[in-house]
């Protein structure tokens, strides 16, 4: 067989394992939830957006890394501690979800992709502000602009950044992270509690479930 007759031959093997391998994988990927009536403003993510490889630091000024998503639900939610209204309206509701008799293993999650001002003392006391367990985190702008690529978190600034007289524009959703790491939903702004909580336990329970 020519040598070109044998490079085709592996190529083409290579191929079909690899479709071998990605059907195994979209196999074990059970088919998303079905959204009831009346669910506008919820976005439910297929296939899953895997979190993104990421360096932050916490409040307490700890490494805070993409492993923190994995083995537990989480809900994420991105914005800065200066915010006027839509930040504090979603911790409250976040807060509210917390509150909820049934969640275990559930960890609530502030990013701020503000930090030139959210440093982890604001970031401490932002957070703890709205629940004490709740986990503030921030990087470098390297960093965050990962989730602008992935998760679409959008953001800019208004006004002069070389002083602390601005505001930062951002996409406002919660995000609903599965144990594997991946983003299964995300709801948008405005907020309320039980459409915030009605959401998550749906995901969650359907892919415990599946």
């Amino acid at each position: 067989m020519a040598r070109t007759g044998i490079y085709a031959l592996v190529s083409g093997l290579v191929v079909v394992a690899l479709l071998i391998v990605s059907a195994q994988f979209a196999s074990k990927e059970p088919p998303p939830p079905v959204l009831p009536a009346g669910s506008e403003g919820i976005v439910i993510e297929n296939p899953p957006e895997p979190v993104p490889q990421f360096a932050f630091y916490d409040q307490d000024g700890k490494k805070f890394t993409e492993q923190a998503f994995k083995g537990k639900w989480s809900l994420w939610f991105f914005g800065y501690t200066n915010c006027p209204d839509v930040c504090p309206t979603s911790m409250m509701v976040m807060n509210q979800v917390a509150k909820y008799n049934d969640l275990p293993d559930t960890q609530f999650v502030f990013t701020s992709v503000d930090p030139k001002r959210d440093k982890p003392a604001a970031l401490k006391e932002f957070v703890t502000h709205f629940n004490p367990k709740f986990i503030g985190t921030s990087g470098e702008k390297a960093e965050i602009d990962k989730f602008v690529e992935t998760f679409g978190v959008v953001y800019g600034f208004e006004g002069d950044t070389n002083t602390d007289d601005y505001v930062v524009t951002h996409f406002g959703a919660i995000y609903i992270i599965g144990p594997k790491g991946v983003s299964r939903a995300y709801v948008l702004p405005p907020h309320d509690y039980k459409r915030v909580l009605d959401t998550y336990l749906l995901v969650r329970n359907h892919y415990e479930k599946s």
